[in-house]
């Protein structure tokens, strides 16, 4: 793996800019020889949060608004993966959003919340900011298996 490793891109708010990131982000795991056993909470990760950007923060507003997206891989035992993805959509923390209430039956609960409550339980850390009217959410992983 090469030290520090980053890929920068910026993607149209659309499926397709969806894919295309998540294709980069493949790339850059075989480009590192890493494994899927341990990369696909980041990918699952990296999928919602693009997906709720795409649907919800910049729904409307047209192919021009962009999401950027970083990638550092960092050596180390185990390596570390950092995704950052900022986009210039309303203010939205979706850290301060309550967690759904899994108790309630399917048909009972509310639509929506599952989503970064998988993103909070797949990733080691997750950080919200709204800084020059973007939001930036910071994801780090460990590079390791899930177990259980």
């Amino acid at each position: 793996m090469n030290a520090g490793e980053t890929r920068r891109l910026s993607i149209p708010a659309t499926d397709d800019g969806i894919k295309a990131a998540l294709d980069a982000l493949e790339q850059l795991w075989a480009d590192q020889g890493v494994s899927r056993a341990v990369t696909w909470p980041v990918e699952v990760t990296l999928d919602e949060v693009l997906a709720n950007v795409v649907r919800h923060g910049l729904a409307g507003r047209g192919e021009s608004a962009r999401v950027e997206l970083e990638l550092q891989l960092e050596p180390g035992e185990p390596p570390r993966c950092e995704l950052r993805v900022e986009d210039d959509g309303p203010a939205f923390d979706p850290l301060a959003a309550a967690a759904p209430d899994t108790s309630l039956g399917v048909d009972e609960r509310p639509i929506g919340g599952l989503g970064i409550e998988l993103v909070k339980r797949l990733m080691d850390e997750v950080h919200y900011e709204r800084t020059e009217g973007r939001n930036r959410l910071r994801l780090v992983r460990r590079l390791v298996a899930i177990e259980g």
